[in-house]
């Protein structure tokens, strides 16, 4: 299964999702890999910091990006690619390998701007590929009381991408796990919002993941 964050616009937690669901399948004892094409390379140096022995591919174009995919997802349970905050090829080649993309939008009209682009390509894809990537919202870095936070989930639907029911919250836990190299859950103060908030995502992310397998069997089978 081939997991893919993507937004075209940077700061909207691409890299922090993308390295606990590494880990979250780790922990777990799946077969992960990430490939991280985003400039900054955080989530390759997050990863290699945690779990040295998770295999990592950092690609710049889009040959690259095509040829790491295809060969880990022949080894692995899980390949999770964090996609650059930009519109180019590499993001569009990613997003035509992909089978599940998750679009994080955080409290901003510019991520919600951002995340339609993001939806476009998804359509475009989907056009190409029979069906193919499935595509999902997630709200990020939600405040309680932030105004654009509460009328995210309206104007996310106005997007024609359907909506995780998991949020994630707005907090230092995760600030402070991407400083130790660790995840949030793997914290020793690992309690609270923090644990909640990525175990609830990551929980929904493998059954939307395992539901898209069932579906294929399915289909297979009526071949």
């Amino acid at each position: 299964m081939v997991i893919l964050f993507s937004n075209t616009k940077g700061g909207v937690g691409k890299s922090t999702l993308a390295a606990h669901l590494v880990l979250y399948l780790f922990d777990r004892g799946r077969r992960v890999a990430l490939v991280d094409a985003d400039k900054q390379g955080s989530s390759s140096q997050w990863i290699a910091e945690a779990e040295p022995s998770i295999p990592i591919r950092q690609v710049r174009v889009p040959e690259a990006a095509a040829e790491s995919v295809v060969q880990l997802r022949q080894t692995h349970d899980y390949v999770v690619c964090d996609s650059p905050g930009d519109d180019n090829d590499v993001p569009r080649t990613l997003m035509l390998l992909a089978e599940l993309a998750l679009f994080p939008v955080g409290p901003s009209i510019l991520d919600l701007r951002s995340v339609a682009i993001a939806a476009s390509l998804l359509k475009y894809a989907r056009q190409i590929n029979g069906g193919r990537p499935q595509g999902r919202l997630l709200l990020n870095k939600i405040r309680k009381r932030d105004r654009i936070s509460r009328s995210l989930p309206e104007a996310a639907e106005q997007l024609g991408v359907p909506l995780l029911e998991s949020r994630v919250r707005d907090l230092e836990a995760f600030r402070d796990a991407a400083q130790q190299g660790t995840s949030a859950a793997r914290m020793q103060r690992a309690r609270g919002f923090a644990k909640q908030d990525i175990e609830a995502l990551c929980d929904e992310i493998l059954r939307v993941a395992d539901s898209m397998d069932v579906d294929a069997a399915a289909e297979a089978a009526h071949g």
